[in-house]
């Protein structure tokens, strides 16, 4: 655990999980208050639709800037603004407020997303490049526990404190973190080397997203990520956030006391999942020749988990202990392919990348927890939890093949001989190359 004594990891990692704490905390916590009041799936997921859909417009226009500029001032000018419009937020406090209170938790959004993006810039600002690959996982980890840790907070806090307390709380947590972030050394020789790489590259919006969607491209390793990260935070988080929010109600009628404990149980699966895959990771335990099946069998754990929740409605524990294996497994492959990720893109388009995978995956996600919703609204949690663990297995099996395919397919210009022929002795000749000065060709030894 030495390791994590870091000063700069530990400022910049308690900064984001409080900033992204009294984040979530307000949602969630509005979300419980919209749900309680209208007793909808579909009107509470609109406020995670809201909150996630923004991470589309900074994912695809802000980045480029991000890239470029200095991620500590950022986070701390960021987290400021946040406060200021997180304020905003007491003029929408009643029910017949909810399209403000929406517009709101939408422009604190952009607000967050900007930050997360940061964050991912701040990665290769404040530590050298072994440090990066070590923080990483653990660092974004903040993410998803800030959200099981507010959830379990925020499902059940309005019963003690009014909406208006919690959303000043939020505002102290933005100008908290903006303070332990201007309080971190960035590493100076980092930012020089990132700044070098990208010196003169001078690209507008459509540029910079085709740049970043080559880098994807082109690395098996990086599109291989991208893929399972959209896919864990898509068909299984967005549909058991989704899940936490009516499940506790509609089998165990525990109504915010049981999204609290599931909420609970989130947290620990997330905290278990990140540490035991970095325990590993640094050991050696997970050698490369084994991680695209080491993914692979654990979406597919996680998928099983997922078909045989409904199974377990009857009673609360067994409901717990296989949700809290489907999270584990789903935070494992989120952790392992978020790694690869970042150690795999260039320093320099770092954000553009990550900010291009977010827009997708948070796009994703409002589609994919808004029709979640719907199904259960209309058809049952049963056969909306069904129809997502097909489309989960159709979506693995057609990649896995297309990516066995691409394997076998011989490279350009790689083509075999027919026949084979006993090899004759070729007469030596010179090489020629260009003479770089003079653009001409010139006589080298012979071969």
């Amino acid at each position: 655990m030495g390791v994590y004594l870091n000063r700069n990891f530990l400022l910049s990692y308690v900064a984001s999980f409080i900033s992204l704490f009294g984040s979530k905390l307000l949602m969630i916590s509005y979300v419980a208050f919209v749900y309680g009041e209208t007793g909808s799936a579909t009107l509470a997921s609109a406020v995670f639709a809201a909150d996630w859909i923004a991470n589309l417009f900074v994912g695809l226009l802000a980045t480029r800037y991000i890239d470029r500029a200095d991620a500590r001032r950022l986070l701390v000018a960021l987290n400021v603004v946040a406060a200021a419009v997180t304020l905003l937020f007491l003029a929408a406090l009643s029910p017949r407020m909810f399209p403000l209170a929406v517009g709101v938790v939408f422009a604190r959004a952009l607000l967050n997303s900007a930050v997360n993006a940061a964050r991912v810039k701040a990665l290769v600002q404040f530590f050298d490049e072994e440090q990066t690959d070590t923080y990483s996982t653990v660092f974004n980890s903040s993410l998803f526990l800030a959200i099981a840790a507010a959830g379990a907070v925020g499902s059940f806090v309005l019963s003690f404190v009014d909406l208006g307390t919690v959303v000043l709380l939020d505002v102290a947590t933005f100008l908290l973190s903006a303070v332990l972030f201007a309080l971190v050394r960035p590493n100076r020789q980092r930012i020089a080397a990132t700044r070098r790489e990208s010196a003169g590259v001078k690209e507008n919006v459509v540029a910079n997203l085709r740049s970043a969607a080559v880098v994807i491209a082109r690395s098996p390793v990086i599109s291989s990520a991208v893929f399972y990260i959209v896919l864990a935070v898509t068909a299984l988080q967005a549909t058991y956030e989704v899940l936490i929010t009516a499940v506790p109600e509609l089998w165990f009628g525990m109504g915010s006391s049981g999204m609290a404990v599931f909420f609970t149980a989130e947290w620990l699966a997330v905290f278990a999942g990140v540490f035991v895959y970095q325990y590993l990771s640094r050991r050696g335990k997970v050698p490369e020749r084994l991680q695209g099946r080491l993914t692979v069998a654990l979406i597919g754990f996680a998928t099983l988990m997922y078909a045989v929740l409904p199974l377990a409605q009857g009673s609360l524990g067994p409901a717990l202990a296989v949700f809290v294996l489907l999270v584990f497994a789903g935070e494992v492959v989120w952790a392992h392919q978020y790694k690869r990720l970042i150690s795999h893109s260039p320093d320099s388009r770092v954000s553009s990348v990550v900010g291009l995978l977010t827009a997708v995956y948070y796009s994703l996600m409002a589609v994919s927890g808004f029709a979640f919703s719907r199904g259960m609204d209309t058809i049952g949690v049963e056969w909306s939890i069904g129809i997502d663990v097909a489309v989960i297995a159709v979506l693995v099996v057609g990649w896995e093949y297309a990516a066995l395919r691409r394997r076998r397919r011989p490279a350009p210009g790689s083509a075999e001989p027919l026949v084979s022929r006993p090899a004759t002795a070729v007469p030596a000749r010179p090489l020629v190359s260009v003479s770089p000065a003079e653009g001409r060709p010139m006589k080298e030894e012979t071969a």
